[in-house]
């Protein structure tokens, strides 16, 4: 693991914001300790929904497995993978492709960007989970526009979106492209580099 750089995640509770770490490298034991963790949270909240007669909230199931998807990445400089800690808390993660993937706007095809392979959050940080922290898609997400920029594709990126994430991605600017029928049908996003000062700024 590397040195963490210090972003700003919204606590929700008091409305503060407070200093979280982004790490630039996940290690297989950090991403076990993850997926130990975020199961837990889910199977308590579950068992108290049941037992309280409520809904029972759900996961998105590509949140999960973190170990296997950073063991696949082998360390590999073309297969980064990024984190969010707060106070020992993983508070997110995210693994990235910087090779083999090619813009599909008009107009910019040729040119090369960074593929968000996958994004999670906590369980605790979703509204149906607790709501703790507000800002770490958005932090991963600039985290990887960097990456984009300090690999030479000028902030590039793009990714396919589950159904619940799209309107997130689409307020952050991204621009919305036809469903995929190669990957599960999940619609397609990318980030123009025109936008990209915007999207780092927050505007």
């Amino acid at each position: 693991m590397t040195d963490g750089i210090v972003v700003p995640l919204l606590d929700c509770k008091n409305g503060a914001y407070i200093d979280a770490l982004l790490f630039e490298r996940i290690d297989i034991d950090f991403a076990r300790e993850a997926d130990s963790a975020w199961a837990a949270h889910v199977r308590a909240a579950q068992d108290f929904a049941r037992d309280s007669g409520l809904a029972i909230p759900t996961a998105e199931p590509e949140g999960w497995n973190w170990e296997a998807k950073v063991e696949r990445s082998g360390n590999l400089i073309s297969m980064p993978t990024l984190a969010i800690t707060y106070q020992g808390e993983k508070q997110g993660m995210m693994a990235l492709l910087t090779d083999g993937r090619r813009c599909r706007l008009p107009g910019h095809e040729s040119k090369s960007l960074v593929y968000v392979r996958y994004l999670a959050t906590a369980p605790w940080n979703l509204p149906e989970f607790g709501s703790r922290f507000r800002g770490v898609g958005t932090v991963l997400m600039r985290a990887a526009v960097q990456v984009s920029i300090d690999v030479g594709f000028k902030g590039r990126i793009g990714l396919h979106s589950l159904p619940k994430s799209e309107r997130f991605y689409e307020c952050l600017g991204l621009s919305p492209m036809n469903h995929d029928p190669d990957t599960q049908n999940l619609k397609y996003y990318e980030l123009d580099e025109a936008n990209v000062g915007s999207f780092i700024a927050g505007g």
